[in-house]
């Protein structure tokens, strides 16, 4: 399958600044009934991702081939623009998007906190987690990253970020969830 085969790129290559085992020992605390409380946690990354055409908003529009490639860039001045919109979202055991109307509770592991800042490059938030079943997962270094889902409209003006080229940048980034995920 095409789209999960580009979801794992991305996850190889865009994933690993939401690691958290970085935060390991220093910010992770359990409350008296097991909940896991992460005080703050990278949940997103300024920085260059390659999707699909066809996973781009508005590809059609767009004239975008759908099984093309293309690098976009998650800019930094958006992506702070947009950090409000990251609190008290799902976190969600695997990515699916979600809304009201599509709601599935069993997915639901646990929640972003509201205090969502960005420093450069990172998008930072708190985090909790109430299954145990997920917070053994991350204790085990079995599920350790994070890795958010936003819509956002494409620009496909390319340019070059810290001396990387790309094909558009993702504008007006509003979050929809965050997934625990393996890598």
């Amino acid at each position: 399958d095409l789209a999960k085969r580009a979801d794992e790129i991305r996850e190889r290559e865009c994933g690993s600044a939401n690691d958290m085992s970085l935060d390991r020992g220093s910010v992770r605390e359990k409350d008296a009934d097991g909940r896991l409380h992460v005080e703050r946690s990278n949940i997103s990354k300024a920085n260059i991702c390659e999707y699909l055409g066809g996973e781009i908003p508005g590809a059609a529009e767009l004239g975008l081939d759908p099984s093309r490639r293309y690098r976009l860039l998650r800019d930094p001045v958006e992506l702070e623009r947009g950090a409000p919109t990251f609190n008290r979202l799902p976190i969600l055991s695997k990515h699916v998007p979600i809304d009201a109307q599509t709601h599935d509770p069993d997915l639901v592991i646990g929640a972003t906190g509201e205090n969502a800042t960005f420093e450069a490059p990172y998008l930072h938030n708190s985090l909790v987690f109430w299954p145990q079943a997920a917070i053994d997962n991350i204790e085990s270094g079995d599920q350790r990253q994070l890795s958010s889902a936003y819509r956002y409209r494409a620009d496909m003006t390319p340019g070059t970020y810290q001396g990387e080229p790309y094909d558009g940048v993702m504008r007006d980034i509003i979050g929809n969830h965050v997934a625990l995920v393996r890598e």
